[in-house]
């Protein structure tokens, strides 16, 4: 006859390999939720640019029209040139397809992805705090984002790096991040 221990030894094992069944599953589909969410955000970010290229495209249109009928010529609108200071990188434009473009004059952080926007939001709100710079496990903690190694690199690290790359954050040499003066200057004005 088993005894009650061994009864119950063995039901505590079973539940825990249940629990662990339960938790990958779990992690499978956060993963595959937050792919998914990426993925409806970035098309509905396509549909908004595509609208708003589009809308202006038309208002060119017109325009070029109305200027060509008064017998006007018909010029191209400037590029303001991106300023920055002597020894800071230069940024590099975004890889065709990318959401994410360079920072410039007058760039809207409400085009880019919700990560991106929550991040620059978190470093904003750390500057108006003077808590900069922030490390990833911190802006990961202010984003609410799991404190895992994966979610950390995956969430914050990886898209941290992205836009310190094209110009819209500073990353200090002990891998810390802050918001570049431009956007900071941008989101101050």
């Amino acid at each position: 006859m088993p005894s009650v221990m061994g009864l119950l030894e063995a039901e505590e094992r079973a539940a825990r390999r249940r629990v662990e069944v339960l938790r990958e599953q779990t992690d499978r589909l956060l993963a595959e939720l937050h792919e998914s969410e990426t993925d409806w955000q970035e098309l509905v970010i396509a549909q908004q640019r595509v609208g708003r290229v589009l809308a202006g495209q038309q208002q060119d249109d017109a325009a070029d029209s109305a200027a060509e009928s008064a017998g006007q010529a018909v010029e191209e609108p400037e590029v303001p040139p991106v300023d920055r200071k002597p020894g800071t990188p230069a940024v590099v434009a975004a890889r065709p397809g990318s959401i994410l473009p360079p920072w410039s004059p007058g760039a809207d952080p409400g085009a880019l992805a919700v990560d991106y926007q929550r991040i620059l939001a978190v470093l904003a709100d750390a500057r108006r705090r003077s808590e900069e710079p922030m490390t990833c496990k911190q802006i990961a903690t202010a984003m609410g984002v799991e404190l895992t190694p994966s979610k950390i690199e995956g969430v914050v690290r990886s898209r941290a790096r992205r836009l310190a790359e094209r110009g819209w954050l500073t990353q200090t040499s002990a891998g810390k991040f802050t918001l570049a003066d431009g956007p900071a200057g941008a989101a101050s004005a």
